[in-house]
């Protein structure tokens, strides 16, 4: 029907006589006869670009604008490059020309453009071409086929679709006319693309149906154009919802970014950083001291955590104690006879810590018996179901199997005797009673031996030899009088008539009762050695072990006490802490530095901070003490505020790095909330405030159990001295990661 109204007959394309009505119809001359021939012949050459030849896109791309190129591309393989009109000369050829004009005399070839040498190359003899002919005729056909294919119209884009986004379709149309050459695009759309099914193509396509319109009919109408560019807008509006909603889970990680990171900005800027970790400080504190004075067991608990975070340390000076050894050199102070008060101090401290084991173990039993119980009747229910299973057989297993499949069941080794296996062959559930007996003593062996076994563990020693057990409760009354003879025991051994601790302190009583040497008495006195058998090395070794602790004693000493004065208690005491390790940090790093210092410009900044920039050029020998005093405190700030420095900044990290990751485990799994009708976008915000909260907590806790952590190496004192040390007096460098573990377990 096309080819019609052009009175053609035969409509082979190739045939001679109709190619002069196709070049008609295609608007050609008779020039282009000869290569209408070979494309009707061979097809039409093209290049392909897309995500597969990404190596090659340069190369497509530029000669996408010469004559006759065709470009088959997706609308988003190379966007944003323009196609130059007649394509791109090679490097060789324009090298080839240059060297033809700077033959011909013209200076300076390189700096000249296309249109210049093209101009220039008219004015020379072709037969000064010489061996670059081929290449002086390919650069001005260049041109020809510049101006040839803008007479054609320039570049043609045709898209075979349209896009959800217009900012696609109008990036694929700008590939055509840029630099203001002259170009053209036009697209087609079927009623079977996903843009026209999802915006009514169905009804468009039945209409045409019901007016028996011709497939090939093209409907160019612009209100098909208009309902296409509505439909565009409607789905970018659909998308920019669905981006702007998943932008709202972006900004709550972004608000907690921007908060962790403007922390960090302000630790790596700020000069004094005391004021951060003295609010870390006060925060922690009161929070710790008022869960731990309302627990109903005691402030064990907040003594045993002041232990960890600042235990006792050496100074030049003295041994600077833990909060809870200070509260028991206030108890020794009020005495005249140390030794006594000593003993007093210990055996108090014994009888609180029995009277704590001795809770602890009733609980424990408490909660075994709780779980015997449960363990009790679920076997005691499987049982019951099996011999209702044997009752509708028709055939009784011998008593072998059915033993072996019941010890199989309750995961016991069941022993019955002779007279029970007949029993339990001849009438099963005669024998039920027998078993489930049998089964209730194991269980409870079982489970008192797990007790004991725990009460030893936690004694160090054997409680008691192995007793018979009828029932838990003769269980329980033997484990607790076991237990408490065991403690009775063990305090009759430490400060009884002829006791150890007696003994020792005759032992370790200094000459000269001072606040330090007080200190290491008690440390000393709650150490006992013993040797055991190393495994790896194979041989003997010496272990130092705690004889008893004086956390439940501190701990009763706080009853009674309002939580704001034991927070201030606290407070002035981490207080001195700290004055005293910026002391110690001072008088190192002064140590240090003061042999190869000359002038006080040679301590660096904290010379400056303590006398100005007047006095830099004194020499060290010349300080006066009260001026080396200055000194060593201003060293040791500047110090003890780096370990802060880095210790905030190490701490903001490493819990950073974990919540990323368990926000983005959140951001995963928080889409199964609609299947409780809940709105995971607000589930998403109030469990990630929930987590960040948690987070800065978590960041105070670490700093805050760090910070009395760092200390530097001690100063060297006598053999004498630092064998009377403990272990944890003399031990003044922490391994960072054995803290890190710790922590963590």
């Amino acid at each position: 029907k096309f080819i019609q109204p052009f009175g053609i007959t035969n409509l082979n394309p190739e045939e001679l006589s109709n190619l002069p009505t196709v070049l008609d119809i295609l608007h050609l001359g008779d020039r282009d006869t000869e290569r209408l021939r070979k494309v009707l012949q061979g097809g039409v050459p093209n290049l392909v670009l897309n995500a597969r030849r990404h190596t090659e896109e340069s190369q497509i791309i530029a000669g996408a604008g010469a004559f006759g190129a065709v470009t088959i591309a997706t609308n988003m393989a190379g966007r944003g490059v323009d196609i130059k009109l007649g394509g791109e000369l090679a490097e060789e050829v324009i090298t080839a020309v240059n060297r033809v004009l700077g033959r011909a005399g013209y200076e300076d070839p390189f700096d000249m453009t296309q249109e210049e040498r093209r101009a220039a190359l008219k004015n020379v003899d072709p037969s000064n071409f010489g061996i670059y002919d081929a290449e002086v005729r390919l650069f001005l056909q260049y041109f020809e086929d510049m101006e040839r294919v803008k007479e054609l119209g320039g570049l043609h884009v045709i898209g075979s679709e349209r896009h959800e986004a217009r900012r696609i379709d109008n990036q694929l149309r700008g590939r055509s006319a840029r630099q203001g050459d002259p170009g053209s695009s036009r697209f087609y759309l079927s009623l079977e693309d996903d843009l026209m099914r999802l915006q009514g193509g169905s009804q468009v396509s039945s209409l045409m149906e019901r007016l028996r319109v011709d497939d090939s009919l093209p409907l160019e109408v612009r209100l098909v154009g208009n309902v296409i560019e509505q439909s565009q807008h409607r789905i970018e509006g659909a998308n920019f919802d669905v981006r702007k909603h998943l932008l709202e889970y972006d900004d709550v990680l972004n608000n907690q970014r921007a908060q962790i990171y403007g922390q960090r900005d302000r630790i790596f800027v700020k000069e004094d950083l005391s004021d951060d970790i003295a609010t870390m400080l006060e925060l922690e504190i009161k929070e710790r001291v008022e869960t731990g004075l309302a627990d109903q067991e005691g402030p064990w608990k907040l003594i045993a955590w002041l232990e960890q975070v600042q235990p006792p340390f050496m100074t030049e000076e003295r041994l600077f104690p833990s909060f809870g050894l200070s509260l028991l050199l206030k108890e020794l102070s009020s005495s005249d006879n140390v030794r006594q008060a000593v003993l007093d101090l210990i055996a108090r401290a014994i009888d609180l810590e029995h009277e704590h084991h001795l809770h602890a173990i009733e609980g424990l039993i408490e909660n075994t018996e709780q779980s015997l119980e449960a363990q009790i009747a679920s076997r005691a229910d499987s049982l019951d179901a099996y011999f209702e299973g044997l009752r509708d057989m028709d055939e009784t297993p011998r008593p072998q199997k059915i033993l072996e499949d019941i010890n199989a069941l309750v995961g016991l080794q069941l022993r019955l005797n002779n007279e029970q296996l007949r029993t339990l062959g001849d009438d099963p559930d005669g024998a039920k009673e027998d078993i489930q007996n049998l089964l209730v003593s194991n269980l409870t062996a079982m489970y008192a031996s797990r007790v004991i076994s725990a009460v030893q563990n936690r004694f160090g020693e054997a409680i008691a030899e192995k007793f018979e057990i009828s029932n838990w409760d003769d269980a329980a009354d033997k484990i607790l009088e076991a237990a408490g003879n065991a403690l009775d025991n063990r305090r009759e051994r430490l400060v009884g008539e002829n006791g150890q601790i007696a003994r020792d302190l005759d032992n370790l009583m200094p000459r000269e009762l001072t606040d330090t040497t007080k200190f290491q008495l008690l440390l000393n006195l709650s150490q006992g050695a013993r040797t055991a058998f190393d495994q790896k090395t194979h041989r003997q070794v010496k272990q130092v072990f705690n004889r008893f602790s004086y956390m439940f004693l501190i701990a009763k000493l706080l009853d009674g006490q309002e939580a704001a004065q034991v927070i201030e208690d606290v407070l002035n005491h981490l207080e001195e802490a700290q004055e005293s390790l910026q002391m110690a940090w001072g008088q190192r790093e002064y140590a240090r530095l003061a042999s190869n210092a000359q002038r006080l410009a040679d301590f660096g900044d904290a010379a400056k901070r303590a006398f100005g920039e007047e006095r830099l050029n004194e020499t060290a020998a010349s300080l006066g003490e009260s001026d080396r005093e200055a000194l060593i405190e201003s060293i040791g700030r500047y110090v003890l505020n780096e370990v802060h420095r880095q210790l905030l900044l190490a701490a903001t990290s490493e819990l950073w790095v974990e919540y990323l990751t368990r926000i983005e485990a959140l951001r995963v799994s928080i889409g199964l909330e609609a299947y409780a009708q809940r709105d995971p976008l607000v589930q998403y915000k109030g469990r990630a405030s929930e987590m960040f909260s948690q987070l800065v907590e978590d960041i105070r806790g670490l700093v805050i159990n760090r910070v009395f952590a760092y200390r530097p190496t001690p100063i060297e004192i006598t053999p004498v001295e630092t064998a009377d040390l403990p272990a944890q007096a003399q031990t003044m460098q922490i391994d960072n990661s054995k803290k890190k573990k710790r922590r963590r377990h």
